[in-house]
Formats: structure tokens, C-alpha cells, sequence
């Protein structure tokens, strides 16, 4: 009796866990579930109804979300291959590339397919590990935490989740930030060494990222937090890389007291958030044509401020800027925007009507801004280098339409009558990482008038 009772138990679980993940009847938009509080969830609101109309994280069949419920690895899974659904490099994986079984995941496994289509052996850290008897292991059920998902972002996308274009002395500062997340730096490299082998990391990384309740710290070599570069131990360098790539494109990222929360579990509400900003994140480096075919009908979950209700912090700085720098309908300049914006102006004239933006690209990242032009009619865009050796073209994005303007095209003018948002992007067009550069200055001007009507 006892046997069968455990059975029934065991086969609940299962259904239970299946109905977090499995899609119910057809979704219908503007989806509500009666446990998400408006107040409580704000800052997940629009992922939470998002995903939920697109099926890849649907609630309970009693109108139920649970947005406070942990994610499971396999249920992570399983919302990737939804959303990114030609993303499959085991499935196309050869050689030794491609991994054929995981030992704790039989083809019965509720979600054998999306774990054996997805993971090969280019994923690094904090996805396999070693059961007793030496045989590759998946811990399906591992709850993630925080950490262990970042580290296993890590590997996804083709490492593009990482940004190339902040520096390992960038690195180290931002992490050395983080209140929660150890890092050390050491001037001594046998003292680095010692620090390396000390802690099992060598032995143990991949199963314990994915097992332990403990942090690895991240090790640099250097003088200190101003003054540091990537060491010889491959995961100190992935997972400071990856912390700080997060907390730059405001994928996940600490609060403003700079705690991230390494081993709080990833809830159902962080998860759907993330994959949001992380589709977001995709689709405006111009790189989800490489992964999915689904088409999120969003107007801005935006990829800033961090997953669980904190806040991010931002590469620029808002001068009291009026208006037609930021969105009407939102709560600041990069809330409600359709593009991401993580560049503010510094605003002249009387109403506001022009700004400027003075950054350096090749340190800084390329500038990304909007305008909302709402009462003008013409958009006036320059883009000047000060070093005139350095070419910078520019994506300008009229209400979710994409043109590449090269920068000889500039200064120009365009019609923005009707237009609710328009989008700048700046891309470098010698990306020679030993060239030094110098600022590059955009400039903006609405006007009422077509300015080059006399001209």
C-alpha cells in the first residue's frame, strides 16, 4: 500500500511540475492571473502577460501564476527552447561536439527533448556535472539560484550574452562592486595560484555551480579595483565576465546597494522577466534572426533595472531633460521605449528641443537613445568623430522600422509627423580593438518647421 501511495505521490509531483511549464488552453491577450499583484509585480507585470500570451510560461488552470515559485533547470530549459525555437546546437551538434545521453535524464523525462536538443559540449559552466559512477549528469531538478543561472548564461547564445567590449580591468571593477559576490585580487601570482587550488574550484566547478549553496569568488591579478586583469583560472574569468556583462545590458543585475543576490532562487517571475530582456537584448544587437522566429508584440519591458524588483544602474546620466527625451506614457526615460536606451542627452533651448550625447564608443559601448518627438514634425540627426580617421554609422529607428545610415549621410533631416518614438543606435565600423578612437558627439534637433525647407 505504502509502495503504491508513494507512486501516486511521485506521479503528482510530475503533474504538478508539468502544469508550471506545459501550455494551457489558447491564450488570449492582455492575459491577468489573479495571485500578481499590480503593486508587488510591477516591474514584471508586462513579462508575466507577455510570455503567458505566447506560451512559453503559462500559469494554473485555477488563474493562477505563482510568481513566487522557484524554476527548476529543466523548466528553464524548456521556456528557452519555446521562445528561441531554432535554437538547437546538440540537435545539430556532431563529433565530439554532441552529447548523447545524460544519465539522470531517460527519454522519458518530461523534458528529455528540450534538454537533449539543446545543451552540446560548447556550454562551459554550470550545466553538467558527474554522478558517482563517472556518468554525465544534467540535475534537472536543481532549483537555480541566481548565480547558477548567470553562470549558466554564460555559455548560451554562443557566449554573445558576453560583451566583448568591456575591458578585464572594466571587469574587475564592476564585480569588486557587488557587496555579495566575493571577488580578490592578488599582486602575488603564486598567491593566486594557492587561492585557485585551495577552494576544489579545479575538481568541482561545473558539478558545484550547480549543487553547492557556496560562492566561488572571482580572482584577478593586479593592485586593486582600478588596477586588475583576468588571471589563469578560466572560471574566475567566465563568471566575472558574465556578472558584469549582465549588469551592463541590465539583463540581471544587483540593486542599487549593489547586492545581487547570488543564492536567492530564481522565481517564475524573475525567469519570464530575464528571458524577456534577454530576447530584447537579441533582437536589438541584431542576433535573434539567429535563434527565433517568434515575434514578441511588445511596446517595452526595456532590458534595464534588475530582474526582482530592483534597479539597475546606467551608463549615462539624465540632465533634467524635458519632454521629447522621455516617454510620455512612462516613468522615465528607458521604461516604456521600444528601444533600448542607455544614453541620456544634455538638453538646450528653451522647450528642450536639442541634446547632445559626447561619448567615447570604443571604451564606453556605442550610444543607444531615443527621441519621442511628440508636437514636432522633423527630426534633425548629426554624427560627428573627433577623430576623423573613425567611421561611425548609425541605425535609426522610426517606430520599430530599421535603416543604416552610413555617417557621410550626416547631418539629416527626417519627418517624425505621426511618429510615437524614434531609436538610435551607433555601430563602429573598424572594430580593430588596438585602435584608440576618440569621443564621437550625436546631435538632435526637433523643430516644427522642415529646416532645409529653404535651403
Amino acid at each position: 500500500m505504502r509502495k503504491i501511495q508513494g507512486k501516486i505521490s511521485k506521479w503528482c509531483t510530475l503533474l504538478l511540475t508539468a502544469a508550471l511549464i506545459l501550455p494551457g488552453p489558447s491564450a488570449t491577450a492582455a492575459v491577468t492571473f489573479s495571485d500578481v499583484n499590480p503593486q508587488q509585480n510591477s516591474w514584471a507585470l508586462s513579462s508575466i502577460s507577455l510570455m503567458a500570451e505566447n506560451q512559453i510560461l503559462t500559469g494554473y488552470p485555477d488563474g493562477t501564476f505563482l510568481p513566487n515559485e522557484t524554476v527548476t533547470k529543466a523548466e528553464w530549459t524548456v521556456m528557452v527552447y519555446r521562445l528561441f525555437d531554432t535554437y538547437r546546437p546538440n540537435l545539430y551538434a556532431s563529433g565530439t561536439n554532441k552529447i548523447e545521453q545524460f544519465s539522470d535524464v531517460p527519454p522519458e523525462h518530461w523534458a528529455y527533448k528540450q534538454i537533449s536538443d539543446i545543451y552540446d559540449n560548447s556550454f562551459q559552466w554550470g550545466i553538467y556535472g558527474l554522478s558517482q559512477y563517472g556518468q554525465l549528469t544534467f540535475r534537472p531538478d536543481t532549483q537555480l539560484n541566481r548565480l547558477q543561472l548567470a553562470n549558466m548564461l554564460y555559455s548560451f547564445f554562443d557566449t554573445r550574452m558576453i560583451d566583448r567590449r568591456i575591458t578585464p580591468n572594466d571587469v574587475c571593477s564592476i564585480v569588486s562592486k557587488f557587496k555579495d559576490v566575493p571577488s580578490k585580487i592578488f599582486k602575488n601570482q603564486d598567491e593566486y595560484d594557492k587561492a585557485v587550488q585551495a577552494d576544489g574550484r579545479l575538481d568541482s566547478a561545473n558539478t558545484q555551480i550547480s549543487t553547492s549553496n557556496g560562492v566561488f569568488p572571482s580572482l584577478f591579478m593586479g593592485t586593486g579595483a582600478g588596477d586588475c586583469q583576468f588571471g589563469s583560472d578560466g572560471f574566475s574569468n567566465a563568471q566575472a565576465s558574465v556578472l558584469a556583462s549582465l549588469q551592463s545590458s541590465g539583463i540581471m543585475t544587483a540593486n542599487n546597494e549593489w547586492y545581487f543576490r547570488p543564492l536567492d532562487k530564481v522565481t517564475r517571475a524573475e525567469a519570464v522577466t530575464i528571458l524577456n530582456r534577454i530576447y530584447n537584448y537579441l533582437k536589438k544587437s541584431y542576433w535573434l534572426v539567429d535563434y527565433s522566429t517568434i515575434d514578441l508584440k511588445q511596446t517595452g519591458t526595456g532590458i534595464g533595472g534588475a530582474a526582482g524588483g530592483g534597479t539597475g544602474s546606467g551608463t549615462g546620466s539624465n540632465s533634467g531633460v524635458s519632454d521629447p527625451w522621455n516617454d510620455p506614457k512612462g516613468s522615465g526615460p528607458s521604461s516604456q521605449t521600444a528601444t533600448n536606451v542607455r544614453d541620456f542627452f544634455k538638453t538646450q533651448g528653451n522647450n528642450g528641443e536639442s541634446g547632445t550625447i559626447t561619448k567615447n564608443i570604443r571604451k564606453a559601448g556605442e550610444i543607444e537613445t531615443a527621441v519621442f518627438p511628440s508636437g514636432y514634425s522633423y527630426l534633425t540627426i548629426d554624427l560627428v568623430s573627433q577623430d576623423k580617421t573613425e567611421f561611425v554609422d548609425m541605425y535609426v529607428i522610426s517606430d520599430g522600422k530599421s535603416t543604416l545610415v552610413k555617417q557621410e549621410s550626416f547631418p539629416m533631416t527626417v519627418s517624425v509627423n505621426g511618429v510615437r518614438e524614434v531609436g538610435l543606435r551607433t555601430v563602429l565600423r573598424d572594430t580593430n580593438p588596438l585602435k584608440k578612437g576618440g569621443n564621437v558627439i550625436l546631435s538632435v534637433r526637433l523643430s516644427k518647421e522642415n529646416p532645409t525647407a529653404n535651403k
